[in-house]
């Protein structure tokens, strides 16, 4: 395994947060962590034609100061869920490249209702196979995002010479961390030990959202806008587990991240999910060269953590 670094930005309202993630023979390691804030609303400014070019030029100027120096050879925009269209298709497998492009962007169209295919910039990754009736079926999830959105990013790519890029949405990311062993269990002892679905829930002032992994692997998620409330984001984990054909009892570990995580507040989630939640630390699957809290880890850097890694997997497999 070569050394390689990857590096992530997110992108909440007037702030911008950034991490540096390095792939060695050891494993993956947090370099940097960083998060600036502007007197403008950044996301505004690169989701809505009317931000304005002033505030995108300092958006510019903020991550070009952040990755200073890091010699990143991927990168990765993570991109919240009430942000872009983001969902999953069912398709068979083994289906030839063309036809899989016809099926994607046919369902693109029906689940954004936009029938122009330019305009739309659209990722699409599988995530996991499975077995319906006989027959193997791949669960791809995309993420849409407007093309204007999309030429905004590719324009300040070009501007600061960014290394590749790729947009990553903040429950995968999420689920990148999660999908991680903890370092101090060896993996098979943690597979055999407990439940193989882990459920993960980033509460934030505008969404909650809702990502889970089963066996290392990302299985599926979810966001709503509606469950910002303790007893909300229980009723929606459970409709979400539901959603999935995921009995509750499969669920071994809950988690929580985002600026809004509070494990004082879930009580009707334990309740629910019998199993108490804790903070999100991805410092307890990576190793960290940083002196940081774990509070400060959950709430404010396990998207751009987690965005980082994916970057460094798609390196991997290219």
């Amino acid at each position: 395994m070569t050394e390689a670094t990857a590096v992530a930005v997110h992108i909440q309202g007037a702030t911008v947060r950034y991490a540096e993630v390095v792939r060695s023979e050891s494993g993956m390691i947090v370099l940097h962590l960083d998060q600036r804030s502007a007197e403008v609303d950044l996301g505004r400014a690169l989701w809505d034609e009317q931000g304005g070019s002033a505030a995108l030029a300092r958006l510019e100027t903020l991550v070009e100061s952040m990755g200073a120096g890091a010699g990143a050879t991927e990168m990765a925009w993570v991109i919240g869920p009430m942000e872009a269209y983001s969902f999953f298709v069912p398709l068979p497998a083994g289906l030839p490249q063309a036809e899989r492009r016809r099926r994607l962007s046919y369902q693109a169209a029906l689940v954004t209702d936009t029938r122009s295919s330019d305009a739309l910039h659209t990722v699409s990754r599988t995530i996991r196979t499975a077995e319906v009736e006989g027959d193997a079926i791949e669960w791809v999830h995309v993420l849409a995002a407007p093309s204007s959105v999309a030429g905004r990013i590719g324009a300040m790519e070009s501007a600061l010479s960014l290394p590749r890029c790729t947009y990553v949405s903040s429950p995968e990311a999420a689920a990148h961390v999660l999908s991680m062993p903890e370092l101090s269990m060896p993996e098979e002892v943690g597979a055999d030990a407990s439940p193989p679905f882990q459920l993960a829930i980033g509460h934030y002032p505008t969404h909650t959202e809702y990502t889970l992994t089963h066996q290392g692997q990302w299985h599926h998620a979810h966001a709503v806008e509606e469950g910002r409330a303790p007893e909300n984001r229980a009723y929606f984990a459970v409709g979400f587990l539901n959603r999935v054909d995921v009995p509750l009892r499969e669920v071994g570990a809950v988690y929580v991240y985002g600026p809004k995580a509070d494990t004082a507040l879930d009580g009707p989630l334990a309740e629910v999910l019998r199993r108490t939640p804790v903070l999100l630390d991805p410092c307890t699957r990576l190793q960290c060269a940083l002196d940081i809290s774990t509070e400060d880890l959950a709430r404010l850097y396990v998207p751009c953590i987690g965005g980082a890694v994916a970057a460094c997997s798609r390196g991997d497999a290219s």
